[in-house]
């Protein structure tokens, strides 16, 4: 099992991992990091394990923030599919109508046309 070293608030920690995750374990840790110095220079010192939590806590609700989005999303995603199907049901259907009226337009130029031809075909005749 890869082990990757990581400084946070000061402090180094080793860790393992999965094969392959070592860069996403560094940068995860570089933003615990940035994130405690960013409330040390904002409170100053309040203590090692009050400055993790705050961390912690902020990426709690980051997580959640993301994880009501997502489902957010996803909810929209079903309507879009939704609406999409009932869309392509009203084309299946125009285009079954448009077909049917082509049908019936084709079929009374073929009976216009015969009549005509038929018409035609006696004034030669008389």
């Amino acid at each position: 099992m890869p082990q990757v070293t990581v400084s946070i608030n000061g402090r180094v920690y080793r860790m393992g991992c999965d094969e392959g995750q070592e860069q996403i374990l560094s940068q995860l840790a570089q933003d615990i990091d940035r994130r405690i110095e960013a409330y040390k220079a904002s409170f100053g010192e309040v203590g090692d394990m009050r400055l993790m939590l705050m961390a912690a806590m902020e990426l709690g609700d980051e997580l959640a923030d993301s994880r009501r989005r997502l489902k957010a999303l996803e909810s929209e995603v079903e309507g879009l599919k939704e609406s999409r199907s009932a869309v392509l049901d009203k084309v299946s259907s125009a285009q079954d109508s448009i077909a049917e009226m082509l049908d019936q337009a084709s079929a009374r130029i073929e009976s216009l046309a015969a009549a005509l031809n038929g018409a035609g075909a006696e004034q030669p005749g008389e």
